[in-house]
């Protein structure tokens, strides 16, 4: 029978931790996580169900998960104490010759599965697991795995935010009208960020292959300061020193702008330009941008200054709307959407 044990930790509140299925794909079970507690979705051959329960686990602790089916029901338990029993006529997956031989993916789902689920849900997790014993066999078959992918090596120690690594940036579409005024359009976006490397694309909007707004960090020439710097094109319109922000503190960076206006703000210090290139960002907000964050798509040589993927934790609010990198149409498999490395001090 379906056996799983296994360490878990996340402050991710959705997404797929395990599914696995019959090689005719007749039968499976998905263990996942909803608003932080575990969710259970089966098929067999005497139908379907979905339920959910114990206590929400996205706290960022370690905690022992296991599933494993019974007789007559499939058993969770967490922390080996039991928080859900779901009556299960029938085996979950049949035998073959006196084997059980089943198909496991792991924080995610086969392409063809997404629709055929009880409730839908967000595959992407973001989460670390360890302690692995899958069907009674330890980790056979997962270490290998794992031990090859650097990126998928579990952090020591974490904290909430998002982690990029540097060598990739999350797309999402985001809606800059302005209902509630009489400006077209505003963008109002607020960075918390803790940088590893002083050069990087933080926040951009890109329209065909022009670059209407870039909030970058750049190099400073003194040695104990970076710049903050936002630009329309390859033109710079504000910018903030700052002390040097490689270090274990995390910094506040906010811009609004309107078509009048724009006005960046890094901690406690603000730079306003009402510069002429506004005009250039007015024309192409009225069109259609595409926003991305950590860095920026192919654009031809001179359409920004900076063009270097950011690299460290950065938390981005926009238009008061937390962004969630697990909902964004692409982002790099390295991003980690939920969790960022602690620095020991």
């Amino acid at each position: 029978r379906f056996t799983a044990e296994f360490d878990f930790r996340t402050y991710d509140a959705e997404g797929v931790i395990l599914y696995a299925e019959s090689l005719d794909n007749t039968a499976w079970i998905l263990l996942a996580l909803r608003d932080g507690k575990i969710e259970i979705q089966f098929k067999n051959s005497f139908g379907t169900k979905v339920t959910s329960g114990g206590k929400a686990i996205n706290d960022g602790l370690w905690h022992i998960i296991s599933v494993e089916e019974l007789e007559h029901s499939i058993s969770v338990k967490i922390a080996k104490e039991a928080v859900m029993s779901i009556n299960s006529p029938g085996t979950l997956f049949k035998q073959s010759q006196g084997f059980l031989e089943t198909k496991v993916y792991i924080a995610g789902l086969p392409r063809k599965v997404g629709n055929t689920l009880v409730k839908q849900i967000n595959p992407r997790l973001d989460g670390c697991i360890r302690a692995w014993n899958l069907m009674n066999q330890g980790h056979s078959g997962v270490k290998e795995v794992i031990q090859e992918k650097q990126s998928k090596h579990c952090l020591v120690a974490v904290g909430r935010g998002s982690f990029y690594p540097g060598t990739g940036m999350a797309k999402f579409q985001i809606n800059y009208n302005n209902l509630d005024s009489t400006e077209d359009w505003l963008i109002n976006v607020t960075l918390t960020i803790r940088p590893s490397t002083d050069t990087g694309v933080m926040f951009a909007l890109v329209s065909n292959e022009t670059v209407p707004l870039a909030l970058s960090i750049v190099d400073s020439n003194s040695s104990d300061s970076q710049k903050i710097i936002v630009t329309i094109g390859n033109i710079t319109v504000a910018h903030l020193e700052s002390k040097k922000l490689c270090t274990p503190r995390k910094v506040l960076v906010g811009l609004v702008v309107t078509k009048h206006q724009l006005e960046l703000s890094v901690d406690s210090h603000t730079d306003r330009s009402n510069s002429e290139q506004l005009s250039t960002l007015h024309q192409a907000m009225m069109a259609n941008v595409v926003t991305y964050l950590g860095g920026l798509p192919d654009v031809p040589l001179g359409a920004t200054l900076v063009t270097a993927f950011y690299n460290g934790c950065m938390e981005v609010k926009v238009n008061n709307r937390q962004l969630d990198l697990d909902e964004a149409i692409s982002k790099h498999n390295d991003i980690r959407s939920h969790s960022c490395p602690l620095i020991m001090q």
